[in-house]
């Protein structure tokens, strides 16, 4: 997407859909790999967690430029 184009709003609220989910999968990698007892199956999901938050963040990213973002957060 080039500079200074904004998305349209049911593009953000796909987004925001998406963001939601991406959330949940985070939520739980982060918590059930406290819980579970294999490395390699502890590691997939420590990958995971940090792969979502990647994505969360370019998801923020898109948000923000659509038509209801605000310039103060």
């Amino acid at each position: 997407m080039s500079v200074g184009k904004k998305i349209a709003p049911h593009e953000a609220f796909e987004i925001h859909e998406l963001m939601t989910f991406k959330n949940l999968c985070a939520t739980k990698a982060a918590t059930m790999s406290g819980l579970v007892k294999d490395e390699e199956l502890k590691s997939l999901m420590q990958q995971d967690f940090t792969t979502a938050q990647g994505q969360i963040k370019e998801l923020q990213e898109l948000i923000q430029m659509s038509e209801f973002a605000t310039t103060s957060h």
